[in-house]
């Protein structure tokens, strides 16, 4: 059998004819094919404003940057995540302030969150994990409740949806990633949603070196410059109108995966809630009660062909920019706390056990069933 990648960028024929579009025009700037994205991501997950930038990472700093989020002021997150969620935060001087994860869905935890909030919290930044929507209904009544804003790390979350909602709409503003390894791809790539004009008009700005809509030499604001290439956008368009077929095909692994695993007496497999759609990008079981170690378990996958590898086993707190954190220009003004002494046992533990297994769109049932029966045979 053929190796079975944890990654596997879906990319057709017509995704090269538009990127050689965009060079023979030689117009390699956002243009034409980021404005026909926005249109279609707008109606996909139905929002009224949206705009392409350079990557992820940029669109939680400019949603940061447009609510106004500066020195001092505290964000509550999650420590399970890629480091770009909190990081964001320090970029603005802000400080994260990380809680812990429940211990089945994987996401912040809403029943955690109300014990952290003081009077410098400014807003909460829920990651909708592995692409699993965060419970948005509970950690909404607390942001209403406490007047604070709501910035959704969707970057894994294209089609992770709440009561059909997209997820990205609950709160005041949506990020999202089309980072090559997501479910939809621009190699690098990014985009912003949110459902308020003014606001979105201060996130153009922002993202253009402070310029108005009109454009020209003119700045009101200090910006930045996170737009996107119109190469990133052509290839990000045309995934958007294959996004059902690819999206169909992840949320059938999902679905069978969770069939297969869901009830296994060595595994957590993440819970989804009731009225929610996961967008099923990463399937990536905890074990419990077990001696064996993710290792264990990822290097017999290997010897099957199967590839498999920890993600996030260091959580952000733990890492070295956050143990150093007096290193950080902004400690110059902020008074940052000390990150060895925070301590989310459950994130700990879902960090310490977990391990990740194909769930690309080129799977097949096949596939899945191999894998599944594989781990059966791991742990006889």
């Amino acid at each position: 059998m053929k190796d079975l990648p944890v990654v596997d960028v879906d990319i057709a024929q017509e995704e090269l004819d538009a990127v050689t579009d965009v060079v023979k025009s030689k117009f390699l700037i956002e243009g034409k094919n980021a404005r026909a994205f926005e249109k279609k991501f707008g109606k996909f997950t139905g929002s009224k404003y949206v705009t392409t930038v350079t990557n992820g990472t940029c669109a939680l700093h400019l949603a940061l940057t447009a609510l106004d989020i500066g020195p001092g002021d505290e964000v509550i997150t999650t420590p399970f995540t890629f480091v770009a969620s909190s990081n964001s935060i320090l970029f603005n001087g802000a400080i994260p302030i990380f809680v812990d994860v429940d211990p089945n869905s994987f996401n912040i935890d809403p029943a955690k969150i109300e014990a952290a909030i003081t009077p410098n919290t400014k807003a909460i930044m829920p990651v909708h994990i592995f692409g699993n929507p965060c419970d948005m209904k509970a950690i909404k009544d607390i942001a209403d409740a406490h007047k604070l804003y709501i910035i959704e790390d969707c970057a894994q979350a294209h089609d992770a949806r709440i009561d059909n909602q997209h997820t990205g709409i609950f709160g005041d503003i949506g990020c999202f990633s089309f980072y090559g390894t997501k479910n939809l791809v621009g190699g690098e790539g990014g985009a912003l949603i949110c459902q308020d004009e003014d606001l979105f008009d201060k996130i153009l700005s922002f993202k253009n070196h402070g310029r108005s809509p009109t454009g020209g030499y003119s700045h009101f604001k200090v910006g930045y410059n996170y737009r996107t290439t119109d190469m990133s956008a052509a290839i990000m368009n045309v995934q958007m109108d294959r996004a059902e077929e690819i999206l169909q095909r992840r949320h059938r692994n999902g679905n069978l995966y969770r069939e297969l695993l869901s009830d296994h007496p060595n595994l957590i497999v993440q819970k989804i809630l009731p009225d929610a759609q996961a967008s099923d990008y990463i399937m990536a079981p905890v074990l419990k009660d077990t001696e064996k170690t993710p290792n264990d378990v990822i290097n017999y996958l290997k010897s099957q062909n199967i590839s498999s590898r920890t993600i996030y086993s260091t959580l952000s707190y733990e890492q070295p920019c956050y143990k150093n954190i007096r290193d950080w220009i902004m400690a110059r003004v902020v008074d940052y706390p000390n990150y060895s002494k925070v301590k989310c046992p459950n994130a700990e533990y879902i960090a310490r056990n977990h391990f990740e297994i194909p769930m690309v769109s080129s799977l097949t049932d096949e596939n899945i069933r191999f894998i599944v029966d594989s781990l059966e045979k791991f742990f006889k």
